[in-house]
């Protein structure tokens, strides 16, 4: 059969080769990407700003307070944390930024910021694909930022709020992946492409994104390694921790393959569901209160 006969039956048979040839496009310009390539949308340069603050480590409350005040939908949400349930045991609210940010510390204003960057991210989706996926990925890094914050405080001696930071990035890869797919429109037009491409280019694209922020390497490298189990209870380390959030997260993977198991895979790798679920079920307004500061 010619070439021509060829082109006039896949047309007729419906049948394109346009999304695998974009697909493969796609997958070719991020294989050649280095660290230090990356550009944001200038939209979220104020955040990046406040963000690159933040990490310094000599920098004190009064003038971390100072640029929360800077930016107000910040200042809501670290107010908001506050007076939440994990956060205020005591029930004794504050409507002042400088007292909110005295009471939260460092950390989470950390958590806080990167939540408005990834947010930002998800708001920026034109297309109707990207932006159901980017909804589905917001909402599960919120409840795993959650889940990471009460598994650390309840259940190891690690920092819960270092726990809550890694939860809020640990998908920040697969977020940026989403945002640059709007360079490939017929990438957008076939769901289950896009969402093989970015789901196999999600762990490169987090070591690069991760990096080009600056984040401290024990993120890095526990976010990177969160896909596997250390077969220990209760959790011995930041990876696992994230691994427990993720596995138990009532929010699904947007990205997983159709039928493939959640909460059973982490039986799989050693871990105590029931000791854990107790926990989660224990703390369900204190996880609640960090979700509804993450998400206001």
């Amino acid at each position: 059969m010619r070439g021509n006969d060829r082109a006039i039956e896949k047309k007729e048979s419906g049948v394109s080769t346009a999304p695998k040839n974009v697909s493969l496009a796609f997958r070719e310009a991020f294989a050649h990407a280095k660290a230090g390539e990356l550009n944001f949308p200038t939209s979220l340069d104020a955040s990046r700003r406040v963000l690159k603050a933040v990490e310094n480590p000599d920098i004190g409350l009064a003038t971390l307070a100072k640029i929360v005040i800077s930016e107000p939908l910040l200042s809501a949400k670290v107010i908001r944390l506050a007076n939440s349930t994990a956060m205020n045991p005591g029930n004794q609210a504050v409507s002042d930024v400088r007292q909110a940010v005295a009471r939260v510390g460092t950390d989470p204003v950390k958590t806080l910021t990167m939540a408005l960057i990834l947010n930002q991210l998800r708001q920026l989706q034109r297309h109707a694909n990207t932006r159901e996926l980017s909804n589905r990925l917001w909402e599960r890094s919120v409840n795993v930022a959650a889940l990471s914050y009460v598994v650390a405080r309840k259940m190891t001696a690690l920092n819960p709020d270092e726990a809550m930071f890694a939860g809020i990035v640990h998908d920040l890869g697969r977020f940026y992946l989403l945002a640059r797919a709007a360079d490939y429109p017929e990438l957008l037009e076939d769901p289950a492409a896009l969402a093989r491409v970015v789901g196999d280019l999600g762990a490169r694209a987090a070591r690069m994104v991760l990096d080009e922020l600056k984040l401290p390497a024990p993120i890095v490298e526990a976010v990177l390694a969160s896909g596997r189990y250390g077969q220990t209870m209760p959790p011995a380390s930041l990876s696992d921790v994230l691994f427990v959030a993720r596995t138990l997260s009532p929010r699904p993977d947007p990205f997983a393959a159709p039928g493939a198991p959640e909460v059973d895979a982490g039986a799989a790798f050693g871990l105590d569901q029931s000791a854990v679920a107790e926990v989660i079920t224990a703390s369900g307004d204190e996880i609640y209160s960090i979700v509804v500061a993450l998400e206001s």
